[in-house]
């Protein structure tokens, strides 16, 4: 019997697919804004500053890339709190989104990330290396001292829907500035979290006033309070731990931190946030003389894994497609079937 006739062969399907232009959509995962320096708060990423410049009680859904530095923190798989990007390693979120029971590694933080059950090329997930607590939140919790840093274990890779946020300068002067809140809080006290991200804008409440309103509850000068009480806008269980943020000069600024409240928007109770001024020394020098993590090899970027993914899917089908002419119905065996379902 003569042998079957041989297309290209196995080395000519590959250099065939070496040569092929990489997709359009592909390219644009590695298309990266250059990467902030881990240690230092110095970057060659404009932070504060959105490409699009434009539920939280009472919110409205956010549109995408809106708030690029805003961060998901999951436990066990669910949402549990909001963050914000700092740097290329480090987040900001609530202390009390962390207790010692939980385990690190139970933890994941998700960046570009709009819609919680939909993942787009922007999207990039990390494993947590370190939680820091602020200490007086040690000594004083659930009230005092409520801010975390978090220290990924692989750095984020800067895009056009992934920045990170500007940190205020001490004693910023909060008068007439612009500020929103973000996150995927409950809707309600009875509520289901909200799968869209949530934006609110948000009045600043004199400390003064915002004492008269909780009474014997103590506002501590670190922290700061906000909330629309006449619109009934202010952030629920899921907000904690996400950016209060405020722009100035074209760039915006975090000045807090969700921290606690009085139920979900509760009438003359607004939202309690902890005051970035008040802890910047605190961050600044763990950013900047906490050593970053080893990058493991096996550990790619979010970008080089997606580009990975494709690559090895496109050679699983050329090694398929090269099986199948040389063995003609080889495919159409059900056990051949179902070995290879996972090939899209």
């Amino acid at each position: 019997m003569a042998a079957p006739t041989s297309g290209p062969g196995l080395l000519g399907y590959l250099l065939l697919l070496l040569l092929l232009p990489t997709p359009a959509w592909v390219a644009s995962v590695s298309v990266r804004h250059a990467k902030s320096q881990a240690n230092s708060l110095s970057s060659d990423v404009a932070c504060g500053q959105p490409v699009l410049q434009g539920k939280i009680v009472g919110g409205m859904p956010a549109p995408f890339q809106k708030w690029p530095w805003q961060v998901s923190v999951h436990y066990s798989g669910l949402h549990i709190c909001g963050g914000s990007i700092l740097s290329a390693y480090w987040v900001l979120t609530a202390a009390h989104c962390f207790s010692r029971e939980k385990r690190i590694e139970t933890f994941d933080v998700y960046v570009g990330i709009n819609n919680l059950d939909v993942a787009t090329r922007y999207t990039q997930w990390f494993e947590l290396n370190q939680v820091i607590i602020h200490p007086t939140y040690e000594l004083f919790h659930p009230t005092g001292g409520d801010v975390a840093l978090v220290q990924l274990k692989s750095p984020i890779e800067f895009s056009d829907a992934v920045l990170p946020i500007c940190l205020p300068p001490f004693n910023l002067n909060l008068s007439h500035l612009s500020c929103w809140v973000t996150g995927w809080g409950l809707a309600s006290q009875q509520g289901d979290t909200m799968k869209e991200l949530q934006e609110a804008q948000l009045p600043l409440i004199s400390k003064f006033q915002c004492q008269l309103l909780y009474g014997f509850t103590s506002i501590l000068p670190e922290m700061l309070c906000a909330g629309d009480i006449r619109n009934m806008k202010n952030v629920c269980e899921g907000d904690s731990g996400g950016p209060l943020v405020c722009k100035l000069n074209q760039t915006w600024l975090q000045i807090g931190v969700v921290s606690w409240g009085r139920g979900c928007s509760q009438p003359l109770y607004p939202g309690v946030y902890a005051n970035v001024s008040y802890f910047l020394s605190w961050i600044r020098y763990h950013m900047e003389h906490t050593p970053i993590p080893p990058e493991l090899p096996s550990s790619p970027s979010s970008s080089s894994r997606v580009t990975l993914s494709i690559f090895v899917t496109m050679l699983a089908s050329l090694l398929v497609l090269h099986q199948s002419l040389l063995l003609p119905g080889i495919l159409t065996s059900p056990a051949t079937r179902d070995q290879f379902s996972g090939i899209q």
